[in-house]
């Protein structure tokens, strides 16, 4: 069996079906990446035409891909699979948006979506918040099957790593895009309450923007990592932050997890599912800095509370949250659609 997954590069979404493709080669399944450049975004009439002549060119079984451009990447012949990750049209995304790009989404994307949708032969979405948003925002009996994402815990997993030259500080981790839908704009005026005895390190991301970040003294920038690089990171930090406005799953927060860290995000949409609250992390509200601040102090305060959410969040991913769980699942649907 090959599927074939077209998408638009530079995301989350990218991250996504090159490690599902990894865990169905394991299973006996061919995947073959498609990534087309965010450029062409600007152009919807070009890309259609790209699309559909770079499509129907590929040899395969079936195609999955994501909403906003599935309609163009459908093939008469094959079934067509699409994964509902975060709404690119929901209110609460698009309130975080310049005006531009709110207009091209919502003129251009939300039908573009809406036809993706009725193409689609099944439906997945990556949690049931990212289900319910959909259904909102368009049908009700939609049939949306739900497939957590999932992640190689053998990959990330809790290692030792050499101390850090801010032994002095506690360290904190920060991984995601530089935008407001991440929180990114958050990460200032926490770390600037937090004051001296705390360092954030932070990923680049793969759409970078500063968004108010100058000369922060006790906020690092790390570049792009890669997983390897990233894995290190990871365990080098005592607390993972992910102040997030909106998350279709939270994969940063899965693989934080993953490497038996707590963690501090916020009370909204997907990532409720993954962190346990008092458990496996704090829970803020969103946008609330002091919250934020007051988590962040009280996990700083004892090694024994982090070890044991940290092992906690280890045991939920082990349980719930593997690559071999996904793979498996997704395995299913698609001998389902061609047999």
């Amino acid at each position: 069996m090959k599927v074939v997954c077209p998408l638009i590069s530079g995301s989350g979404l990218e991250v996504y079906h090159r490690r599902l493709g990894i865990g169905l080669s394991h299973l006996g399944v061919q995947s073959e990446l498609v990534p087309f450049s965010p450029r062409w975004e600007f152009f919807p009439w070009a890309l259609e035409w790209k699309a559909r002549k770079t499509v129907e060119d590929l040899v395969c079984d079936l195609v999955h891909t994501h909403a906003e451009y599935g309609c163009l990447f459908r093939r008469k012949d094959k079934p067509l699979v699409i994964t509902l990750h975060h709404s690119s049209v929901d209110r609460v995304y698009l309130a975080s948006l310049p005006f531009p790009i709110r207009v091209h989404h919502q003129l251009l994307l939300r039908p573009s979506v809406r036809k993706a949708l009725g193409m689609a032969d099944k439906l997945v979405a990556v949690s049931f918040d990212a289900r319910s948003t959909h259904h909102e925002l368009f049908e009700k009996d939609l049939e949306i099957q739900v497939i957590h994402n999932g992640i190689d815990a053998n990959l990330f997993r809790p290692v030792d790593v050499e101390s850090s030259p801010t032994d002095n500080q506690v360290v904190i981790f920060f991984s995601g895009n530089h935008t407001r839908r991440k929180g990114f704009d958050l990460l200032v005026p926490v770390m600037k309450r937090l004051g001296d005895d705390f360092v954030l390190r932070y990923t680049a991301g793969m759409r970078q923007s500063d968004l108010g970040v100058r000369d922060v003294p006790n906020m690092k920038c790390l570049g792009c990592l890669t997983e390897e690089q990233l894995l290190v990171e990871i365990n080098k930090a005592a607390i993972v932050f992910q102040p997030s406005r909106r998350e279709g799953f939270g994969i940063s927060i899965l693989e934080a997890m993953a490497c038996g860290k707590p963690v501090v995000s916020t009370n909204c949409s997907a990532i409720p599912e993954l962190i346990d609250h008092g458990n496996g992390g704090y829970l803020c509200e969103v946008d609330s800095v002091e919250q934020m601040v007051t988590a962040i102090r009280n996990l700083a305060q004892s090694v024994e509370l982090r070890r044991k959410m940290g092992a906690h969040n280890r045991q939920v991913v082990l349980k719930r949250f593997t690559l071999e769980q996904m793979s498996s699942r997704y395995l299913s649907l698609y001998q389902s659609l061609l047999s």
